[in-house]
């Protein structure tokens, strides 16, 4: 599921304190801040974003503790901490006064923030605000949001699927009733996920993601429209029970220009004509630098030719970079706990490759090699300014770093690979044709099943379709549900780009290219790895090459380089 880049729209991340917002951002012109509804992120914002571009400079961040946004250090109890936290991204920003707009909880944001702090915002416009009389609810409608936490067989991703699927039938999606009927049809199944995906990027992985609704939903809407000094545009949605949503709103302040929308779109539209008219003409500074965070990894992007690709780093230690790679099917999350032990002992970095995590999918969907990898690493890393590195690779993510230093040997240090491998021809074959099947997003949400079990019996078979007796792993089985939920989680990221990155690794031709390695390369594999054999194969087929085995506990394998990272 990961895109293409946008022509015109980019990604940022600003320091505030010592936590990070994410944003979008595109246009030219006045400031406007996008707030999204919730639980999702600011790339729902995305279309509305790329309208308003010709306008305004459109600056959307992601919500504290959604998107790509770290969560306020004590969940929000009201929105007055996300005011707070919404006043600190902007003047990180360096603006000043600024229109907002937003929907449903942005929307409850945008006049929150306006009452709060009135001379920083010119004008407003929300759409989709909930009213207290468009809907006669009952008692249960207002209890806690039930919880999302991740369970061993799967089942918490077929409750979020079809939550999804009501959220697009019934407002609130959790009291389905006649009168909060949505007048709507259902999304794709393409859709569907893009917002499962969002959903997932709140709080841990999902878990979490209601504090901020639940903030949201003390938001007294007639104290506020009474007080709001700017112009504003409120537009309350009409739903399929006809009911007046304005029903009990006697009287808003003198600016407020009441509305009424059916459809989304014309709701949309209604709001910038309005911010349009209202237009003040003032600069907008230019995205600031991002300020690392000690003691943390921080995060930002660098720009290549096609898009943005997404880092993880931290630069407390004065050394040679290290860079830690991720295998296909995977993110910086994967890895992250390996990235997180040098932190303080090296400086360390961890990218998104092309069409995983958060990064753009800049190469093709398929026929891709790993030098197509290599190119656009080696792209980022000369647009950091990082002249020399040191690279570590899990799995397939060591190929790209083999690459890397077989076309750019003055880039790469020292090389460490982890559990490589290289299949025969017929293996080969059989994996291209079974380890990655289609994992593209169909109505009822079953292939969210598939990717689950899929992804759990990795820690139990090898290859993992292969469940006989014979594909039996005898270990310790590794089946955390936090590991395997973090895991299928960048699967649905990624989508079908990890076949493309599968394919590319099944076909590398590892031995050969081992032999030519021009720079220090240490191998290494744990012993209850399946492809162990492999391992001490490529060793034997490069000399040069040294051998280490590596604990069985996967969190101790960072420290374990270290010794040969060090070497004088």
């Amino acid at each position: 599921m990961t895109e293409p880049a946008i022509p015109g729209l980019t990604r940022h991340y600003v320091t505030v304190g010592r936590r990070q917002l994410h944003y979008r951002r595109a246009g030219s012109g006045p400031p406007l801040i996008a707030l999204h509804r919730l639980p999702r992120s600011s790339e729902d914002l995305e279309p509305f974003i790329l309208s308003a571009a010709d306008r305004f400079t459109v600056i959307a961040p992601d919500l504290a503790g959604y998107g790509q946004s770290f969560a306020l250090d004590e969940p929000p109890d009201s929105l007055d901490p996300l005011c707070d936290d919404l006043g600190a991204f902007l003047d990180a920003l360096g603006l000043g006064t600024v229109a907002l707009y937003g929907e449903q909880a942005g929307a409850a944001l945008a006049l929150s923030f306006a009452h709060h702090a009135p001379t920083r915002v010119s004008s407003l416009a929300a759409w989709d605000l909930d009213l207290p009389g468009a809907l006669d609810l009952p008692p249960s409608a207002k209890a806690p949001l039930p919880s999302f936490e991740p369970q061993w067989d799967g089942s918490h991703l077929a409750w979020l699927w079809a939550m999804l699927r009501e959220q697009s039938a019934f407002h609130p999606w959790h009291t389905p009733a006649l009168n909060t009927r949505v007048d709507s049809g259902m999304p794709s199944p393409r859709e569907l996920q893009r917002r499962m995906n969002q959903f997932l990027s709140a709080g841990k992985h999902g878990r979490g993601y209601e504090t901020g609704y639940n903030a949201a939903r003390t938001f007294n809407a007639v104290e506020v429209l009474n007080t709001v000094s700017c112009p504003a545009l409120v537009v309350a949605r009409q739903r399929y029970n006809g009911a007046d949503p304005w029903r009990g709103i006697a009287s808003t302040a003198s600016d407020i220009r009441r509305s009424t929308a059916g459809e989304q779109t014309k709701g949309e539209t209604q709001a910038l004509s309005f911010l349009t008219e209202q237009r003040v003409e003032t600069d907008t500074p230019p995205p600031p630098q991002v300020k690392p965070i000690a003691g943390v990894l921080w995060r930002d992007y660098v720009s290549v030719d096609g898009g943005q690709l997404h880092f993880q780093c931290n630069t407390d230690a004065d050394t040679v970079p290290l860079l830690v790679q991720h295998d296909a099917a995977s993110s910086v999350g994967t890895v992250e706990p390996i990235t997180q032990s040098f932190v303080g002992k090296r400086a360390v970095f961890a990218f998104d490759m092309p069409g995983s995590g958060q990064s753009d999918r800049i190469i093709p969907t398929e026929g891709v090699e790993v030098d197509a990898y290599a190119n656009v690493l080696s792209e980022g890393l000369d647009n950091i300014g990082l002249d020399q590195i040191d690279f570590y690779g899990m799995w397939g993510g060591g190929f790209v770093g083999l690459e890397l230093a077989l076309n750019n040997p003055e880039q790469v240090r020292r090389l460490i690979m982890s559990n490589v491998f290289q299949h025969t021809d017929e293996e080969q074959v059989e994996l291209i044709a079974n380890y990655t099947p289609d994992v593209s997003p169909v109505w009822h949400g079953g292939h969210l099943l598939q990717c689950w079990h899929q992804m759990r019996d990795q820690g139990i078979y090898y290859p993992w379709f292969k469940r006989e007796r014979q594909g039996v792993i005898w270990r310790e089985p590794f089946l955390a549900t936090d590991m395997v939920h973090e895991r299928v989680c960048s699967l649905l990221k990624a989508g079908n780009m990890y076949r493309t990155a599968y394919h590319a690794h099944f076909t590398y031709p590892t031995y050969e290219k081992l032999s030519r390695t021009p720079v220090p390369t240490l191998l290494a594999t744990a012993e209850w790895d399946p492809n162990n054999s492999h391992t001490r194969a490529a060793s034997e087929a490069a000399p040069k090459c040294e051998f280490q085995i590596l604990d069985e506990d996967f969190y101790k394998w960072g420290e374990s380089f270290l010794p040969f990272l060090e070497r004088k």
